[in-house]
This record gives structure tokens, C-alpha cells and sequence, in this order.
């Protein structure tokens, strides 16, 4: 999951790098050289890698114009992944959560946070609020 401006930024970058490296794979003298299935799989895995990307990419694009169901109740397991979109999507930096340390709590997924403070977070991010979208 892209969390912030420069994971996305160097996401970007990796689509790009991923795509002119599977172009450049046909003229590649050591990738002629492999056994078909490996060629097959190298490629196979560069493709799947950028899909994945991809799809984070998207996925940010979309929780930057807004789009999230701020209704939706997650598993437990799940509202670190949930905080961090519902702050992308409420278009706030990390930077904009310094206070709570967000930084600090999203690079380990929440885990050193209290529920207090997993509370607080969402209150700033008016979570709570039926009408928040």
C-alpha cells in the first residue's frame, strides 16, 4: 500500500523503470541466453510486479480525489490500512497528523499505537461523522 506523496512519487518511477526493462528484454543477449522457462518466468514476474504497482497507484489516485467509504467499519486487523486511506482521502499529509505522530504509527501499521490514540486519529479525521464524505 502507498502511503504518502514520495512512496507514490517513487512508485511512478518504478512503472517506468519495470516497463523500459520488460521492453528491453527481447534485445537482451543474457536474457536469449535462458532456458525458455525461466524467460518465461522473469517476465512473468516483472509484469505481476508492475501490475501490483499499478494497482497501488490507482488505488492512490482514487483515495486522493476523496473516494472512501469513511461508513465502512473494518475488521480490527484492518484499521491501520483503513486510517491511512481515510487520510489520504481526506487529502491530509502525514505531515498534517505531526501531532499524532502518524509518521511513527503508520510505518509500523499502528502498532505502538494505544486505541486511545488510534481514536483520537480518527476523530481528526471525522471518521465518525455520518455525514464525513
Amino acid at each position: 500500500m502507498i502511503k504518502n506523496e514520495l512512496q507514490y512519487k517513487r512508485s511512478r518511477l518504478l512503472v517506468i523503470e519495470i516497463e523500459h526493462a520488460l521492453s528491453l528484454l527481447p534485445g537482451d543477449n543474457e536474457f536469449k541466453s535462458l532456458h525458455p522457462k525461466a524467460k518465461k518466468a522473469h517476465e512473468n514476474g516483472l509484469k505481476r510486479q508492475l501490475f501490483q504497482i499499478k494497482q497501488e497507484l490507482s488505488e492512490y489516485d482514487s483515495l486522493r480525489r476523496g473516494n472512501f467509504d469513511f461508513g465502512k467499519l473494518p475488521e480490527i486487523e484492518q484499521i491501520p490500512r483503513w486510517l491511512i486511506q481515510a487520510r489520504i482521502a481526506r487529502g491530509l499529509g502525514q505531515e498534517d497528523l505531526a501531532k499524532q505522530q502518524i509518521q511513527n504509527y503508520e510505518s509500523t501499521d499502528y502498532a505502538s499505537a494505544s486505541l486511545s490514540r488510534i481514536m483520537q486519529i480518527a476523530q481528526v479525521l471525522s471518521i465518525n461523522e455520518k455525514d464525513a464524505s
